[in-house]
């Protein structure tokens, strides 16, 4: 187990923490100080709207309207003084995982905040037992919101996971001398491309940052030349690769490859979004067509596209299963389904067990590619299409060893996924090097937690973990 591996027994005062790991609002330009008053002007005239959306979305998902009081910083207060981590989504409170279990080993409490309930109810699915983390919403980036969420929570540090920049959150969290610390730091190029007009001052809130760790030299070139001071930013790797896989996720997929009735082969399209599946669609039909021993387990990504993908791949006369009617173990009954929609959240390590090849989304469409690192990690091969600039940092080493592919369109990716399951030794040996390439990568989150410790206050001798 990790245990300890990232805490520092060397004597600090609360003095020197703070004098060494806080830095003055005077490292941001006035100008973006003065833009911030501006935003904050616009960002209370734009409250009613934000919940007005809060209260549309509430129509899918009931969960936005849960806990409404933490939205202005006055849900209830499980503990004060703990470490404050912001994973506003799902994505961001899996990578987090690792990070949050390693601060609960060397003695930290911590508050768990998002922006999304997903986020929120994958938080309570992998700490819910652990009294040690609380969780709430994060409030609206309202000056006064947020000095009133410091003022009850207390925390003595905030870790920002990947690339969220709120000003109010940020400002006013240095504003009170508190930490702030950016983990899985995931600066794109196109991010500075852009970094003109209002962006460039928004990019300039990163000199906030007490540190930064981050994916890989290129990540920190970025921030540097955005003007943070290199001293401040660690390049550790992708907290990804240390995330802990659900024994319970890896019976479910075990049990939902039995049940898969003529299931040779398995082709699962991961986190596909809307802009992109009108490529899938035929293209999910011609393959079937093709062979009949090929099933699609197909999640997007997005919940609100459970029921639109269901009913379009129903409407090209294939037949389909959800993986809501499977029952919680995924032992229901799916017949000769063709198509199994994972219409669920928090899940994808049972889904990808069960496929062969995984096609991960947000790539035919210009939108830089999602999450590959988890299928990676469970020795699942990859192919993608043209956009992978989101998540170059590791699909370009994984090209490397041979456990990922990207192809220039839809037509050149349908044509190779056909050759790679007529191609058997070929498919396994992309497997073994996905394996490989996880192994390699593992360590961020212990040289995160460690950074992040060297410039904490001990923990209270006595809190309970």
């Amino acid at each position: 187990m990790f245990g300890r591996n990232c805490t520092s027994n060397r004597p600090r005062k609360v003095w020197q923490f703070v004098k060494n790991s806080v830095v003055s609002l005077g490292a941001v330009p006035v100008m973006t100080r003065v833009m911030y008053q501006l935003e904050q002007v616009v960002a209370h005239a734009l409250v009613p709207f934000a919940l007005l959306l809060m209260l549309l979305r509430a129509r899918k998902e009931p969960d936005h309207m849960q806990s409404v009081s933490d939205r202005f910083g006055l849900g209830v207060v499980k503990h004060k003084g703990a470490v404050w981590v912001y994973a506003a989504s799902l994505g961001e409170t899996r990578a987090a995982s690792p990070l949050v279990r390693r601060l609960r080993a060397a003695g930290y409490k911590v508050l768990l905040t998002h922006q999304s309930p997903a986020g929120r109810a994958e938080g309570k699915r992998l700490f819910g037992h652990d009294t040690g983390v609380a969780q709430a919403f994060i409030p609206l980036d309202l000056f006064w919101a947020i000095r009133i969420f410091l003022r009850r929570y207390k925390p003595v540090a905030l870790i920002v996971m990947e690339i969220e920049i709120w000003p109010a959150m940020l400002l006013e969290t240095t504003r009170k001398g508190i930490p702030t610390i950016m983990a899985n730091g995931n600066l794109l190029d196109r991010s500075i491309d852009k970094n003109r007009g209002l962006r460039s001052h928004l990019l300039q809130l990163y000199k906030l940052f007490s540190r930064i760790f981050t994916r890989a030299d290129d990540y920190r070139d970025r921030y540097v030349s955005l003007g943070v001071d290199a001293a401040r930013v660690s390049v550790v790797g992708e907290m990804k690769f240390d995330q802990l896989t659900d024994p319970a996720h890896g019976q479910m997929a075990r049990t939902l490859r039995a049940n898969l009735a003529g299931a040779q082969r398995v082709l699962m399209i991961a986190s596909s979004v809307e802009a992109e599946e009108a490529m899938l669609l035929p293209m999910v039909a011609r393959l079937i067509a093709q062979d009949a021993g090929l099933r699609v387990l197909w999640a997007p990504r997005s919940p609100q596209r459970f029921q639109a993908v269901a009913d379009a791949v129903s409407g090209l006369g294939l037949t389909v299963a959800q993986r809501s009617k499977l029952g919680a173990a995924m032992d229901g009954d799916i017949g000769t389904a063709q198509v199994l929609i994972g219409d669920s959240i928090g899940e994808m390590d049972a889904y990808y067990p069960v496929a062969d090849l995984v096609f991960v989304g947000a790539s035919l469409v210009d939108h830089g590619g999602h999450n590959i690192v988890e299928p990676l990690a469970l020795g699942r091969p990859v192919v993608m299409g043209p956009s992978t600039y989101g998540i170059d940092f590791a699909a370009k080493p994984a090209a490397r060893l041979g456990t990922f592919q990207s192809l220039p369109d839809s037509a050149q990716l349908e044509q190779h996924i056909v050759d790679l399951f007529a191609d058997p030794p070929s498919l396994a040996r992309m497997s073994a090097a996905a394996l490989e390439f996880t192994a390699e990568k593992s360590g961020a989150a212990d040289a995160t937690c460690r950074g992040i410790v060297a410039i904490l206050a001990p923990p209270i001798e006595g809190a309970p973990l």
